[in-house]
């Protein structure tokens, strides 16, 4: 993320880099929507709407998604606040039951003791907050080492702290994540240190804050030879340390022109499906904190079919996915990932993903 001095700036929402499904649902009909939000409302009711463990553990069945009880959401875009994230869902048609951001990595006071911002910006959002937060700061790859010896436990300790003063200890926090992508401070050159820090911070969190959620995620598709030994769950910190696993996943390198190639792509190393499995097999459930169409990556264009098959495997893969969120950006010809914004000069129209994403998730 940007330093704080920038949230007021359009490119402030952006940081990251980056079973068969079942077939799609029916359209919807007109009045489609407006069901869709009264049943999410009733069933989700039952559970504080803000609680990430309640609301986690519901019940969700295949074949649906997001369903009553599915947390689908998005990051804020331009700003990372409640109002924005309020205003995508407002016009994909339903709610969102989460919302993500970041915070300041700056340096270490910024990420941790002085980020009450982040949970001040969205103290009206009455959903689920899941907060990415690294484990160094920018350009600090130096500190990794000393955070894992634990110079920065103390900080650590007032991040939970602080959270659970603001009223967001049960929330969930992507620690670490995307150690496996090159322009990632922390990322996992030397394995041992990101994952002692890793466990480092997760401990001390836990100390200052019970309720935490922790999320660990990987970059799709590919992890570079010297990162995390060439393999991102090399770079696992063990199942006490994680809460949930997750992957952030976007249609490039490689794109997926067919359905056969985001299939092949999801089952391979790295990928949606190879991943999901390996939750499973550490009995963790799901999350997909990034997803979005990337016209301005390999595939140079814009791709609905993208949003059709990652809906579809939501449905499929539902009872065990704790949430999903489209990540937003327009940033020149870096990322042009954003949806629903037709009149937004800075952002490529992405029609047909527009289109797809708020039929299949206003249901």
């Amino acid at each position: 993320m940007p330093s704080r001095r920038r949230l007021a700036a359009a490119v402030t929402a952006l940081l990251a880099t980056g079973c068969t499904p079942a077939a799609d649902a029916p359209a919807p009909q007109p009045s489609a929507s407006a069901s869709a939000s009264a049943s999410a409302s009733a069933s989700a009711s039952a559970a504080d709407p803000r609680s990430a463990r309640a609301r986690i553990a519901l019940p969700r069945p295949a074949g649906a998604w997001p369903g009553p009880d599915g947390l689908s959401g998005v990051n804020g875009f331009p700003l990372l606040d409640t109002a924005s994230v309020t205003a995508f869902c407002a016009d994909r048609g339903r709610p969102c039951g989460m919302a993500q951001t970041y915070t300041d990595r700056t340096d270490y006071e910024s990420m941790t003791r002085n980020s009450a911002w982040v949970f001040e910006s969205f103290a009206g959002f009455d959903g689920v907050l899941v907060i990415s937060q690294a484990l160094v700061p920018d350009r600090g790859e130096a500190l990794l080492a000393k955070c894992a010896a634990g110079d920065y436990d103390q900080h650590w300790r007032d991040f939970g702290a602080l959270m659970v003063r603001h009223g967001r200890g049960d929330s969930v926090v992507r620690l670490g994540w995307e150690m496996n992508e090159s322009s990632m401070a922390w990322r996992g050159l030397d394995t041992n240190a990101y994952i002692g820090c890793y466990r480092r911070a997760a401990t001390a969190l836990r100390a200052a804050n019970p309720q935490v959620t922790l999320d660990w995620t990987i970059n799709a598709h590919n992890t570079p030879a010297d990162l995390c030994g060439g393999l991102s769950t090399n770079c696992y910190p063990g199942d006490e340390y994680v809460d949930v696993i997750g992957i952030d996943n976007y249609d490039h390198h490689p794109w997926s022109p067919t359905k056969t190639d985001f299939d092949r792509t999801a089952a391979a190393p790295e990928g949606l499906e190879w991943l999901f499995a390996f939750a499973r097999a550490h009995g963790k459930p799901f999350s997909v904190g990034e997803w979005g169409v990337m016209p301005t990556g390999d595939a140079g264009k814009d791709n609905p079919d993208f949003v059709r098959w990652m809906h579809a495997w939501f449905a499929a893969h539902a009872p065990y996915l704790a949430y999903e969120a489209w990540f937003q950006r327009c940033d020149g010809t870096v990322s042009q990932s954003a949806i629903l914004r037709p009149d937004d000069p800075k952002c490529l129209p992405n029609t047909g993903s527009s289109q797809v994403y708020r039929e299949l998730f206003s249901r």
